[in-house]
């Protein structure tokens, strides 16, 4: 998840910073030619044995005259899945992904039989995909005229990111759809609604990120759910790679129903520099830009009255998202359904060389700093976090739309809170002969908490 500078500047109080942000010369270093892989590497080591949560592990000399992501693999921890060295001229630094070009994804699996399946797990809204007629759950049976297979279908993939134009044919379609690329920016809530099951009522909001942009779509769909008097509430973050510290708390603020504003929302334990920094939910909602900055007394204004909370989260949940679940814990009953989350409990922060002239232009590091604590100490998911009631999302396919109360994950909400259940037939030697063997959204989890600078 991303810190802005304000709070880095808080956290970091007392880290003595030398030349440039994140930079500091070894006294025994020769100086190497501006723009060299030997400066930006040199430049780069510097920069992590002052931030990297790792930093002790690091070595004070390596042969620096390699290239600048070979030389970065090599001195990350091995347990280290996040940090990043990226630069915006070198597009393999940066994979783009399918969803952030095309505006969709797309999932294969491989049945029991040695059929392929390929289908839309995702659209964003406003995209050309959703404005021609792609839905969430629709069989792909060809791409740009090839049938999908094993084999192919990463190559397929990538080669409609790098055209930016996909030609689909769905199956049991009429004609191909011909889509461009994503030119609208992806919204951070891509539903809201109320949801009615035997006597109860749900507030349904699938949120797809933790960016400035979902505060006001938050507070007017908490609106709606105050209005329609909800009974429970289902937080779907089963794809939101994460955002903004201070967005999670301004979220957790509407939730959770005994928390204060000087109560703990996170506790970032870094390396011997940084060390433990706890903060409130007012210290992380002072940190929100100030236009669309909210109280904690505003915020928690919106609650609904609930003491539990279902929260739907798969392998893709990831940082902020995470954060989120955890976060909220001490202070209701969280209930955590689906798949186990990808595991990144950490925080990072954009690290550019700041000098001027730039000796190290372009390049960003984008390190683990901190590890990740709720109120009552608990931390440590590198793993994932673990779900309370597992679910298969690919148990019922095709995907059922999001919010539809025949999706598995919904499903077992009604289960839990003795709501009716809408049954859908399924035999479970199917589900266990299916394997997963292509999922697009795997480029999103790797670049998690990566954001490339405009300046």
């Amino acid at each position: 998840m991303k810190i802005s500078s304000q709070v880095l500047r808080w956290l970091m109080a007392g880290l003595s910073l030398l030349g440039s942000m994140g930079c500091r010369k070894a006294n025994h270093r020769p100086e190497f030619p501006s723009g060299s892989s030997e400066s930006v590497n040199s430049w780069v080591l510097d920069s992590m044995q002052v931030y990297y949560y790792w930093n002790a592990a690091l070595p004070d000399y390596i042969k620096f005259k390699q290239k600048p992501a070979d030389f970065f693999k090599k001195i990350i921890d091995h347990s280290d899945r996040f940090s990043a060295l990226v630069n915006p001229d070198l597009p393999e630094s940066y994979p783009p992904s399918l969803v952030h070009t095309m505006g969709f994804d797309l999932i294969s699996v491989q049945n029991g039989d040695g059929t392929v399946a390929t289908m839309v797990s995702l659209v964003v809204p406003g995209a050309d995909a959703d404005v021609k007629g792609l839905h969430r759950g629709d069989m792909i049976k060809t791409i740009d005229g090839v049938t999908p297979t094993a084999a192919n279908i990463s190559t397929l993939t990538a080669k409609v990111i790098e055209s930016r134009t996909a030609v689909l044919q769905i199956a049991d379609g009429a004609a191909p759809l011909t889509i461009g690329r994503l030119r609208n920016s992806e919204p951070p809530v891509y539903l809201y609604k109320v949801l009615h099951s035997g006597a109860k009522s749900y507030g349904y909001l699938f949120l797809n990120s933790f960016e400035d942009a979902a505060l006001n779509p938050l507070l007017e769909s908490f609106s709606y759910f105050k209005q329609q008097q909800v009974q429970e509430l289902i937080l779907d973050l089963r794809y939101n790679p994460g955002g903004s510290v201070p967005v999670a708390a301004a979220l957790a603020s509407m939730i959770a129903g005994s928390a204060r504003e000087t109560d703990v929302f996170v506790d970032y334990r870094g390396n011997s520099k940084a060390g433990v920094k706890k903060r409130s939910f007012a210290d992380e909602l002072a940190r929100l830009p100030q236009s669309i900055r909210k109280s904690f007394a505003q915020l928690s204004a919106y609650r609904l009255g609930i003491n539990r909370i279902f929260i739907l989260s798969g392998n893709h949940t990831a940082s902020a998202a995470e954060l989120t679940i955890n976060a909220l814990k001490p202070y209701l009953n969280v209930i955590q359904l689906g798949g186990k989350t990808l595991g990144k409990d950490m925080a990072s922060f954009v690290i550019k060389d700041y000098r001027n002239p730039q000796v190290v232009p372009k390049w960003e590091i984008y390190p683990m700093v901190f590890k990740l604590y709720n109120a009552a100490g608990k931390g440590d998911y590198s793993s994932g976090l673990v779900p309370d009631q597992p679910v298969e999302e690919l148990s019922v396919l095709p995907f059922k739309p999001f919010g539809d109360l025949s999706d598995p994950l919904i499903r077992q909400c009604l289960v839990v809170s003795g709501g009716a259940v809408i049954s859908a037939s399924r035999k479970s030697s199917e589900v266990n002969s299916r394997t997963l063997i292509f999922d697009s959204r795997e480029i999103v989890d790797r670049r998690s908490g990566i954001r490339i600078s405009k300046n």
